[in-house]
């Protein structure tokens, strides 16, 4: 994996494929099940379970002392990882891991975003933001993402990173109890930093319905003049509900990047349904992420690429290793299926 995680591992698969031609079921979105998730939690004591309702998750030591929890139990529970200090003075008093080390991490940032919004007039931004959201990014910052409007104490801290930017009151929304920003906010100031973590959320936002793209362009309109709103445009306008992973989104994006001619998604071929198809160049595309066919042995993997073949296809696979650590060497062998320069 060249060091790099695979997004794929939060964020991939969650239609339920019926027959073609018949209506599609489907299942809670990734951040649909991400909110519900956090929903069903249960702090130590009732009363703790309400706080971290409408704290994002995150109480002082002294609620919890009010609340008849021990300095050792606290202690003693956050040194084994049951409980999570996502800052000093602070306490998730639930267990935030996963058999999944990414989930666990997403989930840890969640609440450290939260604890470093206890300050007034900060709301989550950015990458966090997304988090938050339930969104997919490239990659978790390191610290938490937060936008202060009044510009105090702009920059990296020990706690998070603080932006200066304007907020409206229509751009905050609250995630149990926490000011962030909205997905619309959060996609248009992604795009303006970071195309890659802006594709992937702004896909998986619109599929699962989180925002729509009048909102989109309304975010768009209010960022006028701001540093990267002109690449902002460019990449939202790229953004497609019908991509089911980080991944997909991510191909897409390199090989736009790349001069590549835009592929259609999601296409049926009798009982198959594909990726990405270059009808002119008779290609199909698969995107392979972690956990792509998972169900399929080797031999089922082959008949699905024989039946496709039928319809005078050729099939090819890209891997997160394909498009993100060796970029360099897949199109050396790939831009001569579309017939441009190397």
């Amino acid at each position: 994996m060249g060091g790099l995680p695979d997004p794929d591992w939060y964020y991939e698969h969650v239609l339920v494929n019926a027959s073609p031609g018949t209506s599609r079921v489907t299942e809670p979105g990734p951040a649909a099940q991400w909110q519900s998730w956090w929903s069903s939690r249960i702090g130590p004591t009732p009363a703790l379970t309400a706080v971290l309702r409408r704290q994002g998750f995150v109480v002082t030591t002294g609620q919890l002392a009010r609340e008849g929890v021990p300095r050792q139990r606290r202690r003693t529970r956050v040194g084994r990882g049951e409980w999570f200090a996502p800052s000093r003075g602070a306490v998730t008093p639930i267990d935030l891991r996963d058999s999944d080390a990414f989930l666990t991490a997403r989930r840890r940032h969640a609440v450290k975003a939260a604890a470093a919004v206890f300050t007034p007039d900060h709301a989550i931004a950015a990458r966090s933001a997304a988090t938050v959201h339930g969104l997919p990014v490239f990659r978790l910052p390191i610290k938490p993402e937060v936008t202060d409007d009044l510009h105090n104490g702009l920059g990296s801290h020990v706690g998070a990173h603080v932006y200066g930017a304007t907020i409206d009151l229509d751009d905050v929304t609250s995630w149990f109890g926490v000011p962030v920003l909205r997905v619309a906010r959060t996609l248009v100031d992604l795009a303006r930093h970071d195309r890659r973590d802006a594709i992937m959320a702004a896909d998986a936002a619109l599929r699962e319905r989180l925002t729509t793209r009048d909102e989109i362009d309304r975010s768009l309109e209010q960022a006028g003049g701001w540093p990267g709103v002109r690449q902002a445009r460019e990449v939202l306008a790229l953004a497609d509900p019908r991509a089911e992973s980080p991944l997909e989104s991510l191909a897409r994006l390199v090989l736009h990047d790349d001069g590549f001619p835009p592929p259609d998604l999601q296409r049926w071929f009798g009982r198959d349904r594909v990726d990405m198809v270059f009808d002119e160049q008779r290609l199909i595309i698969e995107i392979d992420g972690l956990g792509k066919y998972a169900k399929a042995t080797p031999a089922e993997e082959k008949r699905r690429e024989r039946r496709l073949r039928r319809y005078g296809y050729r099939v090819e696979r890209l891997t997160w290793d394909d498009l993100v650590v060796n970029w360099p060497a897949t199109r050396q062998w790939l831009r001569p299926l579309f017939g441009l320069p190397v």
